[in-house]
């Protein structure tokens, strides 16, 4: 049985590409198995596409195959990426979407065009399906490109919020159906407080373990699923409420005693 070949794109639902992209797939790699895994990335947002990425990709099999395509600099003169951490495959035009792979046990090629002539406008179907076709099917990724360094692989804008004394400077980086909004902190480098946060326009959010231990109107701040820390709002919509929106920037300000 052929690997999971997993799609993660900014193209929404109400075009032809996603399907375009899954049978250019089926005709390299007949029976493939292939998972949708967001296709509702904000237009353009690699850096939204790169954490979501990096959360999923453990949940999927040793061998699975992600191809990314948030590509706002298509037609122009920037690589396709194909990588390989461990067992995993990753194809993904060079934007900053796998700088989360980092250097720990990751080869990596610049994919390069097959005969046909790909369309200027489509190289996620037109290159990066067939592929990852390719792929599943048992081709050597050296045959599908030329080896490349990891310095030569462009840098995301996302990093990870550090504290600055009792406040950490913090983004938005993905807002999910229900209006909760994951942030640059990872849950691992949080420790609870035991005392309330404050947003600069003076809003309380209370440190809490679930949504339910949060009262109707009341902000929280929690560990959530996607191991980063989430702003939340029982029953409704965090990031509608507050007017945030993924790359928004906001402070955590501290209210433990001594605090002006």
């Amino acid at each position: 049985m052929p690997p999971v070949i997993a799609l993660l794109t900014d193209f929404g639902h109400v075009d032809p590409y996603v399907g375009q992209m899954k049978g250019t797939i089926l005709q390299h790699a007949p029976g493939a198995v292939i998972v949708d895994l967001c296709h509702e990335i904000l237009p353009h947002n690699a850096g939204q596409a790169g954490f979501l990425l990096q959360a999923s990709r453990h949940h999927f099999p040793r061998n699975a195959i992600f191809v990314c395509v948030v590509d706002p600099e298509v037609g122009f003169q920037r690589n396709l990426l194909l990588a390989r951490q461990v067992e995993q495959l990753f194809l993904a035009p060079d934007n900053g979407l796998l700088s989360f792979l980092g250097d720990l046990e990751t080869s990596w090629w610049t994919i390069e065009p097959g005969p046909a002539t790909p369309c200027h406008t489509f190289h996620g179907r037109d290159i990066l399906a067939p592929a990852a076709g390719n792929l599943a099917m048992g081709a050597d990724p050296a045959s599908l490109g030329r080896p490349m360094a990891r310095p030569g692989v462009r840098r995301s804008p996302i990093f990870w919020a550090i504290p600055e004394d009792d406040t950490f400077p913090c983004r938005v980086l993905h807002v999910d159906r229900f209006g909760n909004c994951l942030l640059n902190l990872r849950s691992a480098d949080f420790s609870m407080t035991g005392h309330p946060w404050r947003l600069e326009n003076g809003t309380l959010v209370k440190e809490a373990r679930t949504y339910a231990d949060l009262a109707p109107e009341e902000y929280g701040l929690l560990a959530g699923s996607q191991g980063v820390m989430e702003l939340a709002l029982n029953q409704d919509s965090c990031a509608r409420r507050l007017g945030l929106a993924p790359g928004d920037a906001l402070h955590l300000i501290s209210t433990r005693p001594g605090r002006p």
